[in-house]
């Protein structure tokens, strides 16, 4: 049955003036599910299908996100706001099988994959399904965002980590691959690590995982962090006492801190300094910083001493 065979027929007397268009979309996030999306309008007997999806779409209207539309049942058409309605089949009158001439219009969020390249895969006859065209579509996206993030480097001379933090960071292995006013990308040892700026967060990836090991404000909590961070792991693969010889430094600057999701402390702090951490251990690394500046902590681990 061809993808029209349900939407187009031949008209006859009985057919209604107007149709009644019921049009619903997924949610998009968990407090898009607050509000219903369900709304009606009403069409011409004989408007053309693409017109009816364009006067469809969603509410919600992002660059780079697609939208599938279903009509009655049948996947008709890609829909963003880069490229409005792409149809996967010549325009056509639209009619229906219901007495009644309701037409349902669904659409379905297929997320951050390229309209374009969604739309050429479902006209070559991929199915819907969203893992599997997700997961080829995914060396693409990140191909695109690695040339985003190299554009954006060379085009600003702002680095999101201070000279200081750096060459301390280097100091301990640290080779930069990219670094830009948002994010800076190195490699230690053989292990990836990266630091981000999220909105107001400073979000820390890292020791070869996938989820953060770190969130953190503001920027200059984050280098310290980071520091101290790599230089206990690497006293304990020297087989040394991770912790040096060092006072903390108790109460000397207020911080909310979260730990694994709970809160830990909150010590007088207005919300200004915030760290949110993954692991226990990693806490150790934010009590020694806590009131000591960048300088003393590239001091406190002997980061500016020459290398051996």
């Amino acid at each position: 049955m061809g993808i029209w065979s349900r939407l187009v027929g031949a008209a006859s007397s009985d057919v209604p003036a107007e149709f009644v268009v019921v049009v619903n979309r997924e949610s998009v996030s968990m407090g898009d599910d607050a509000q219903s999306h369900h709304r009606e309008l009403r069409v011409r007997a004989g408007s053309l299908v693409g017109d009816v999806v364009e006067r469809s779409s969603p509410d919600v209207r992002v660059q780079g996100w697609s939208w599938v539309a279903v009509v009655d049942g049948t996947v008709v058409a890609v829909w963003s706001l880069d490229h409005g309605v792409a149809l996967l089949a010549p325009d056509r009158p639209l009619t229906v099988s219901d007495p009644a001439g309701v037409v349902q219009v669904r659409f379905l969020y297929l997320g951050r994959l390229d309209p374009a390249w969604l739309h050429a895969r479902l006209a070559q006859g991929a199915p819907l399904d969203r893992e599997a065209l997700a997961a080829e579509h995914a060396p693409l996206a990140r191909a695109v965002l690695e040339r985003e993030r190299r554009e954006r480097e060379a085009a600003t001379t702002a680095r999101l980590l201070g000279p200081t933090c750096v060459r301390a960071l280097e100091h301990l292995g640290a080779v930069v691959d990219l670094h830009s006013d948002v994010l800076c990308r190195f490699d230690v040892g053989g292990v990836a690590w990266q630091v981000e700026r999220s909105d107001s967060m400073i979000v820390v990836f890292g020791r070869g995982r996938r989820s953060p090991l770190a969130s953190l404000r503001p920027v200059g909590l984050a280098e310290r962090w980071v520091l101290a961070a790599l230089a206990l792991d690497r006293r304990v693969a020297d087989g040394l006492d991770p912790l040096p010889d060092a006072p903390v430094r108790a109460g000397a600057e207020p911080v909310q801190l979260m730990v694994a999701g709970r809160a830990r402390a909150v010590a007088g702090s207005s919300g200004a300094v915030i760290a949110q951490l993954r692991d226990e251990r990693d806490v150790a690394s934010l009590d020694l910083v806590l009131g000591r500046d960048l300088d003393e902590v590239v001091a406190l681990f002997s980061l500016a001493e020459p290398r051996a």
